[in-house]
């Protein structure tokens, strides 16, 4: 397991583990597609691996956009250029037998611009550029029902919920 997830499930980092989850996550969407990132999840009591895109975390004291632009260079080695685009909030809730564990809100943004090629880091297994028309298929666990809803449908706000 990597410190990205824990054997119980738990996304949030260790040290933030009293807080809810923010996270920042980039769209970056060129010719080839939606840049993806492979990582290992405790999702319904076993091991899986997911595609999901890249970002994470917001640690304390940072904004939305620094931990954008670092968790796209320590995940995918791509230096943020310019200011991305806000395209959707995502809110729900991670419970565990009926029990809430905490609440996530995550911001997605649209990058328009980075330098650097693309690489995955020891943060993540691999990644992969995805077509819009095959993320349906690819996007199997249960917080990815609000970037395929926006795929589908566009929007600004979704509601989702996690439930083991």
């Amino acid at each position: 397991m990597t410190e990205r997830q824990n054997s119980d499930g738990d996304i949030r980092a260790g040290h933030l583990r009293q807080n809810d989850f923010l996270g920042a996550f980039a769209v970056v969407e060129t010719e080839a597609g939606i840049l993806m990132v492979q990582n290992r999840r405790c999702i319904g009591g076993r091991e899986v691996l997911t595609w999901d895109l890249p970002g994470g975390q917001v640690e304390p004291s940072e904004t939305l956009v620094a931990a954008l632009g670092r968790e796209l260079k320590e995940e995918v080695n791509l230096v943020l250029l310019g200011d991305p685009s806000l395209l959707f909030v995502q809110e729900g809730l991670r419970t565990t037998g009926g029990k809430v564990d905490y609440a996530w809100r995550s911001f997605f943004f649209a990058i328009a611009r980075t330098e650097g090629l693309p690489a995955a880091s020891s943060e993540v297994l691999a990644l992969r550029w995805v077509q819009r028309s095959d993320l349906p298929g690819l996007l199997t666990a249960p917080y990815h029902d609000s970037f395929l809803l926006w795929l589908k449908t566009g929007g600004n706000f979704f509601t989702s919920a996690w439930q083991e």
